[in-house]
């Protein structure tokens, strides 16, 4: 089965899957800062200085209490990279016919829309999105303009980017590392690191943008991980992403069938594969759509 494991590493490392899921703001690399504790200094300091909460500082930095001593290291993380947005939303339908004609309707207003699908209790249910922005002002202003065409049941969401343990599409090496630990050995493959931490398989694989060495993809194996704070269970995941825009049965060892559970927001997919067992995940793959 191990072997099989690492066959199925290899081939999703070559492996690019694209369908453009949703207009929305680009993303530059990420520019986390490390800063040295002085004398004197408390998180909440730091937290004013850096506009950060004291809450997000703990969790960037793995720190379980609020204590921290001069000449420590911590992580000030480029929040633009897992800032949530806001999406406007302009209805939800059973029927993705109803959906596509208020996209239409949104479309003659002069209106940009699109049909983000969510599957709920195994029932696929089709949400108008009109918009998903970092500022919540423009969400407001794009929500009044939906009510004043007619589209009175509109209302925002908020949600994050996806993410494996906080690390993000254009997130850095370094959180990596801060947030899944330091592998004993790594090996490149031109763009492609692989990392590992326990017995014979890669926890990790990144693959960079030769631009800026920002991650581009991101592919973790639970199995092959020391720490406890990524997902191994499917009832983990559902928890932590809630509902998912598609499921899939593919196969997997040989004649096998694996449940891949699918995420998409923005320009970002998570792929998440459930073992055979049904609650087991086999991987978890995010990267940009093209």
């Amino acid at each position: 089965m191990n072997r099989f494991k690492r066959f199925l590493q290899v081939g999703l490392c070559t492996v690019l899957m694209g369908s453009v899921f949703y207009f929305g703001n680009g993303k530059a690399a990420a520019e986390d800062i490390y800063i040295k504790i002085k004398k004197g200094d408390t998180l909440y300091s730091i937290s004013k200085k850096y506009n950060i909460s004291v809450e997000d500082l703990k969790e960037y930095n793995q720190l379980t209490s609020s204590k921290i001593i001069a000449g420590q290291e911590l992580m000030i993380p480029d929040l633009e990279q897992t800032k949530p947005l806001y999406v406007v939303v302009a209805g939800s339908f059973s029927k993705k016919a109803n959906a596509d004609k208020r996209v239409t309707f949104l479309k003659k207003k002069g209106i940009e829309a699109v049909v983000v699908k969510k599957v709920i209790n195994g029932k696929s249910l089709y949400r108008v999105q009109a918009g998903a922005f970092s500022s919540k002002s423009k969400a407001e202003k794009m929500k009044t303009k939906l009510k004043n065409n007619g589209i009175k049941d509109a209302f925002l969401l908020t949600e994050k980017p996806l993410h494996i343990n906080g690390i993000t599409v254009g997130s850095s090496y370094k959180q990596i590392v801060q947030k899944i630990g330091q592998p004993t050995k790594t090996e490149d493959d031109k763009n492609t690191r692989s990392l590992y931490y326990k017995n014979d398989g890669a926890g990790v694989r990144v693959t960079f943008n030769a631009a800026n060495d920002s991650i581009e993809q991101l592919q973790v194996y639970p199995e092959f991980l020391k720490t406890a704070s990524v997902p191994t269970e499917k009832s983990q995941i559902l928890k932590l992403y809630g509902n998912p825009n598609e499921v899939k049965i593919v196969t997997c060892y040989e004649s096998a069938k694996c449940e891949q559970i699918i995420y998409k927001f923005n320009n970002d997919k998570l792929i998440v594969q459930i073992d055979r067992d049904g609650k087991t995940v086999q991987y978890l793959d995010l990267r940009k759509t093209k």
